[in-house]
């Protein structure tokens, strides 16, 4: 009698689509991320398609920040509190927990974010006396607050003054030019002083007059006008760049 053939076995040709299956879920995952940090900070998110449009067009492969080994994915601004929107958020918190103790900072201080960053917008009353650049015991307060935020962002931070455009002439300050600088000077030594701020990542500079919000046209607008600005920089330091 003749033995009966065994059936040929034939080769799984689905086994593909198991590595295909796997292959869409992980593009899905990568594009809900890139997706995720386009509304949340479009500036990172640029930042990233351009370093992944180097990496996939054959440039040096990711690394971290500072690394040798290639172009860092993200900066400090977005690792540690957050992403700049994050900053902001965690400013305006600290903000609104000095303004809830009724101190005399109360609607006289604001955040914002623009071209340079994240900046803290402080009125001069909140701050100083008329004419005087030593801190009130109100500032040292909000200083207190809000340097822990500051100094967890390893970008830049400068610090700005500026007053309105009346003419100061005193023994201390001879100019408009003296009294901003030394007010954001102030605020600096503060900083470094009592939080341990890195010298090397905080500046100041004093505009005087000459960059104002507001028409020096009003008492109101004036008041607006003098000022303290503490700006996170949307960049890292010169020498962190790669």
């Amino acid at each position: 009698m003749r033995r009966k053939r065994k059936p040929e076995e034939h080769d799984n040709l689905e086994r593909w689509l198991i590595t295909y299956a796997d292959l869409i879920t992980l593009l899905l995952a990568f594009f809900i991320m890139m997706y995720t940090f386009s509304k949340q900070d479009t500036e990172k998110y640029r930042e990233v398609t351009g370093r992944l449009k180097t990496i996939f067009s054959g440039g040096a492969p990711v690394g971290s920040r500072g690394s040798a080994s290639g172009p860092a994915l993200f900066d400090v601004s977005l690792a540690a509190p957050g992403s700049t929107e994050d900053v902001k958020k965690k400013l305006e918190q600290q903000i609104n927990k000095v303004e809830a103790n009724g101190d005399a900072t109360q609607n006289k201080m604001s955040v914002i974010s623009d071209e340079r960053g994240t900046v803290v917008r402080i009125l001069d009353e909140a701050f100083f006396n008329p004419g005087k650049a030593e801190l009130k015991p109100s500032a040292k307060k909000t200083l207190d607050r809000i340097a822990p935020v500051i100094g967890k962002v390893g970008n830049p931070v400068m610090v700005e003054g500026h007053t309105d455009n009346i003419p100061i002439s005193t023994p201390e300050f001879r100019s408009n030019w003296e009294l901003s600088v030394r007010r954001a000077t102030e605020v600096i030594r503060y900083l470094i002083e009592k939080h341990d701020l890195s010298p090397q990542r905080i500046s100041a500079v004093g505009y005087a007059e000459y960059h104002p919000i507001a028409p020096n046209n009003t008492a109101e607008n004036r008041s607006r006008n003098r000022r303290i600005e503490i700006i996170v920089s949307k960049s890292l330091p010169e020498g962190e760049k790669k």
